[in-house]
C-alpha cells in the first residue's frame, strides 16, 4: 500500500473514532444518569421509611401512644383489684356478723328498729347549697 493509501484511510477512519468517542460519552452519561437516578430513588426510599416509621399505623408516636394506654390500664386494673378486695371484705363482714348487717341499714338504708326515732341531720354546706 502506498502512503498516499494509507493517509487516506487514516482521514476516513478519523470519523468513526469521532463517533466512538461520542459513543463512549453518551454512555458515560447515561452512566451517571443512572447513578443519580439511583441516588434520589434511594433517598426518597429512606425518607419515606422514616416517616412511616414515626408517624405510621405502627410507628413510633403510634407505639408511645399505646404504651401510655396500657399504662393508665394497668393503673385502673390495680385499683379495681384493690376495689375488689375491700368488697370481698365486706361481703364475709356482713355474712358473718349481724352488727355488720345492722349498720349497713342503719347508715345506707336508712332503717330503724321499731319504737325508736330517727333524726337526720344535714350538714351545714347542703342548707347553703339549696
Amino acid at each position: 500500500m502506498s502512503t498516499k493509501g494509507r493517509a487516506g484511510d487514516m482521514l476516513k477512519s478519523i470519523p468513526q473514532v469521532k463517533d466512538q468517542e461520542l459513543s463512549a460519552r453518551d454512555v458515560r452519561s447515561e452512566g451517571g444518569l443512572h447513578r443519580k437516578a439511583a441516588t434520589i430513588g434511594s433517598i426518597l426510599l429512606l425518607i419515606a421509611l422514616a416517616v412511616g416509621s414515626i408517624f405510621g399505623d405502627r410507628g413510633y408516636l403510634h407505639l408511645a401512644s399505646q404504651t401510655r394506654k396500657s399504662q393508665a390500664l394497668e393503673r385502673e386494673l390495680v385499683n379495681l383489684r384493690a376495689e375488689n378486695l375491700r368488697l370481698a371484705e365486706e361481703i364475709a363482714g356482713l355474712k358473718s356478723s349481724p352488727q355488720a348487717v345492722e349498720r349497713v341499714a342503719r347508715e345506707e338504708l336508712g332503717l330503724a328498729r321499731p319504737g325508736e326515732i330517727v333524726f337526720l341531720l344535714r350538714d351545714e354546706d347542703e342548707r347553703i347549697a339549696r
